[in-house]
């Protein structure tokens, strides 16, 4: 019964495969998307925090040169207050303020009658100089030196006496409405040399820089800076009203200011609000010491714009992929299936025994392509089996034939083998005879080759003494030899040490010239000071006599060191001659005995070689003569194993007659199966003439 045919390879790997492809194409999709926004997430961070660190660090940069300068004019005054009048303040004070284009103006604030450094203002209870820039120029201005501004009680000056160490410290900033800028001050404590607080420094400044830096700090499209104080006020911003009103974050509803609690209370971090453009991303960090906070402003649609692009390119990329795997499916489908129906139709006709048909000589390299390669092999092998069948059983009929015919003549060479074994048992009885007398003379053979195998014994026994004493020999020089070579080596060694010792007197010499140097400067001092003691008179005897006493020192020190630079060079000399005589002795030891130590030592291996040599020959005489002994022994076996023999062999004639009778009886027996494999021929024959052959 004929199956019926079910869902075509087409459609079930369109129908397997397909959603696969789809399913691991969303998933990829997927992934990748939102590796891609970690990936962006984690790299924004990385920007904003380079930009924030860049920025902070150049900001701290302009403040620390304010706080530098405070902290400068602080010290300089601590130290001159006492002695320095106002005229060399102002100098000092006009170069500080024009040096810097942050500074506006530099005071400075004693305590009540601390400053006496100008009479004029000696003893006054208000002594407070201000200088700041009028355009070009640098005024001085006292305007706040009296008890109605009371700088005693401003906040610049009681933080700055609290202070028990010198350190500036800049206020929060404030807008200027006059100047219509933003600015800051910083104070300084002045310490007098015993610690005591004498008054403050101030260093007015413009935040104008600041401020230019903040706003041109852009991100990408949509990205800006502001800056806060610490309290939350607000230093810079797009909204230039907020600035001239001091405004503060915290004031703020919704937007950002949901973030003032975060913004003021942390150092640095991450935060987000919603305002009508949509989330934004905040990122800000704090200005070391005075806690300003830098914030970058960024859309969060800006920043996470790469990653919607992608993924909506990625959708596009899936679903064109889809389509091409639909259409790849259904191509390499069919052509499966192709393959599949041609290889099932050749299997059809093969399996009907018809062999005619033509092979599928497929031209495909996978596994459907190796199929049909099996399939053209197994066509060919089965075909040419069963034409082998074929002939051979023809031959087979033929054999037998043959082997029926050959049977009787070999019957009838049996016959003859059987005459022919009892002549040869007669042939054997004559040679028992001629055995009895080889084995006679090989056993006097025998006795003359055991006498010289004693001879031979003796001289390996001679031999074997003359090579220990070779050896001793031998060994001996070895051994003079190595002490000869250890002994110059050693005092090679040792003469190197000394002479590496030897250096010390050169050092010493060295020293010794130090010493003249030392003695010339001493005697020279000894005539400048007699010289000295004699302009004196008679206030300066005592030190002449002191002074010729160091000249009499200093001439005997340059005498001995004379003598101590005589010795020097008679020990150099005498180590130079030592070295060279150790040396001379060396090379002779080196040169001459050593090779003669050599020649001895090569002699007395020869000598043992030599006696080696004619050991070996004592071996070889010794291993010849028992050689010889083994092969008479074999040929007096031999000659008992012929006797044997042919005793032996005249017995087995009677066998081997007996077996030529069982012979003829098989021979017989074949016969018959060359009657049967006549018959099996036949079968084979009516088998094969079912196939179809070419």
């Amino acid at each position: 019964m004929k199956r019926q045919r079910g869902m075509g390879i087409k459609w079930r790997m369109l129908i397997f495969i397909l959603p696969v492809v789809v399913l691991a194409l969303v998933i990829v999709t997927i992934v990748s998307a939102s590796m891609a926004k970690k990936s962006i997430i984690d790299e924004s961070d990385k920007f904003m925090q380079s930009e924030l660190d860049a920025n902070i660090n150049d900001i701290d940069g302009k403040l620390e040169s304010i706080r530098t300068t405070a902290e400068e004019l602080s010290i300089f005054v601590g130290e001159t207050y006492t002695g320095m009048n106002m005229s060399g303040y102002k100098r000092i004070f006009t170069a500080a303020v024009q040096a810097n284009d942050l500074i506006l103006g530099s005071g400075i604030w004693f305590e009540p009658q601390v400053y006496q450094g100008d009479a004029r203002y000696a003893n006054q209870d208000y002594v407070g100089p201000y200088w700041y820039k009028d355009g070009s120029e640098v005024v001085e201005d006292w305007e706040y030196s009296n008890a109605e501004y009371d700088y005693f009680s401003q906040e610049y000056y009681t933080n700055a006496k609290a202070m028990t160490t010198l350190n500036a410290v800049i206020t929060d900033p404030y807008y200027d409405p006059s100047s219509g800028s933003v600015m800051a001050s910083c104070s300084a404590p002045i310490f007098a040399g015993d610690g005591s607080y004498i008054g403050c420094i101030t260093v007015d400044m413009s935040l104008d820089s600041i401020t230019t830096l903040v706003s041109g700090i852009k991100v990408g499209k949509g990205g800006v800076a502001n800056m806060l104080a610490s309290d939350g006020t607000y230093i810079y911003t797009q909204d230039a009203a907020k600035v001239e009103n001091g405004a503060n974050i915290s004031a703020e509803t919704g937007g950002i200011g949901s973030i003032a609690g975060q913004l003021t209370s942390s150092d640095a971090g991450e935060a987000e609000y919603k305002d009508a453009t949509g989330v934004i991303e905040v990122f800000y960090g704090a200005v070391p010491e005075v806690n300003w906070k830098l914030m970058i402003l960024m859309p969060q649609a800006e920043i996470y714009e790469p990653v919607t692009n992608m993924t909506r390119i990625s959708t596009v990329i899936c679903i064109i992929a889809v389509i091409l795997c639909i259409i790849l499916i259904f191509i390499l489908a069919t052509s499966i299936a192709k393959a599949i129906i041609g290889v099932n139709l050749f299997a059809k006709e093969l399996a009907a025994g018809n062999f005619t048909t033509d092979k599928l000589n497929s031209r495909r390299r996978d596994e459907i392509g190796e199929m049909s390669s099996a399939l053209d092999e197994m066509y060919n092998s089965n075909s040419q089996i069963i034409s082998n069948i074929s002939s051979e059983a023809n031959n087979v009929n033929d054999a037998s034939s043959t082997l029926s015919a050959m049977s009787e003549e070999l019957s009838a060479e049996f016959a003859k083998i059987k005459e022919n074994m009892a002549a040869v048992n007669d042939a054997m009885m004559s040679t028992g005879a001629a055995t009895e007398e080889v084995s006679a003379s090989v056993q006097e053979v025998n006795d003359s080759v055991q006498g010289l195998a004693a001879e031979t014994a003796e001289t390996e026994k001679k031999v074997k003494e003359i090579t220990a004493r070779a050896l001793e020999i031998e060994r001996r020089n070895q051994a003079a030899h190595d002490s000869a070579i250890a002994v110059t080596d050693q005092r090679r060694a040792e003469l190197t040490a000394a002479n590496e010792k030897a250096k010390v007197v050169s050092e010493i010499s060295t020293l010794a010239d130090a010493i003249a140097s030392i003695a010339s400067q001493i005697d020279l001092l000894s005539l400048n000071a007699s010289i000295e003691a004699a302009r004196a008179g008679e206030a300066g005897r005592g030190f002449a006599v002191v002074a010729s006493e160091i000249n009499n020192l200093a001439t005997e020190t340059n005498t001995a060191v004379e003598q101590i630079k005589k010795t020097i060079d008679s020990v150099q000399g005498a180590f130079a001659d030592l070295s060279a005589g150790s040396n001379k002795l060396l090379d002779f030891v080196t040169d001459t005995v050593t090779p003669d130590y050599e020649n001895f030592v090569a002699v007395g291996r020869q000598y043992g070689e030599d006696a080696e040599l004619f050991g070996e020959l004592a071996t070889r005489i010794q291993d010849m003569t028992a050689n010889i002994g083994n092969s008479m022994q074999e040929v007096n076996d031999a000659v008992a194993s012929i006797a044997e023999s042919t005793q032996e062999t005249a017995s087995h004639s009677a066998d081997v007659t007996s077996s030529v009778d069982s012979v003829a009886e098989a021979v017989d027996s074949v016969a018959g199966l060359a009657t049967d494999q006549q018959n099996t021929a036949s079968i084979l024959t009516e088998i094969v003439s079912h196939f179809k052959l070419h």
